[in-house]
């Protein structure tokens, strides 16, 4: 009978327990997403506690922001890229007489872009040359890129 007590007081005491961790998951997440702020460029790395909690109670950083009634779409920072959208994107910069250099794109906001670029191509120097720039004139806005259809 005692034991039969005690496992029912553990277990309950276990569910109550999960339900707050639950609910402060979810409110945590909410007010980052919910605040004025900018939403975090990477939840992994600026809120890891967070991220590493809520994916182990929901099973995926999604669910847990679907259980927090959160778009995951529209909280996702990591748009789509294709090659071509890449090219392009490189060709605009260099048309605009903008440095394709990657230190420079990193100081200026173009992490994404680079990170992309190597996943799609391997290499930054790829990506530029395959959107018809040549990668050793990069710094020199005056050079004319010729974009390739067959990116």
């Amino acid at each position: 009978m005692i034991t039969a007590y005690y496992t029912w007081h553990v277990n309950c005491n276990l569910t109550s327990v999960m339900k707050t961790c639950t609910e402060n998951i979810k409110r945590e997440i909410a007010e980052i997403y919910n605040s004025f702020s900018e939403k975090p460029t990477n939840v992994a790395k600026e809120h890891s506690a967070l991220y590493h909690r809520a994916c182990k109670v929901f099973g995926s950083w999604r669910e847990a922001l679907k259980e927090s009634g959160i778009d995951y779409e529209k909280a996702r920072n990591h748009k789509k890229w294709t090659r071509e959208k890449i090219a392009k994107r490189i060709n605009r910069l260099h048309n605009e007489g903008k440095s394709l250099r990657p230190s420079q794109l990193r100081n200026n906001g173009g992490v994404k872009l680079l990170s992309a670029a190597e996943y799609h191509f391997g290499s930054w120097r790829r990506a530029v040359e395959v959107s018809g720039c040549n990668y050793l004139n990069g710094r020199n806005p005056l050079l004319k890129c010729k974009f390739h259809k067959n990116v």
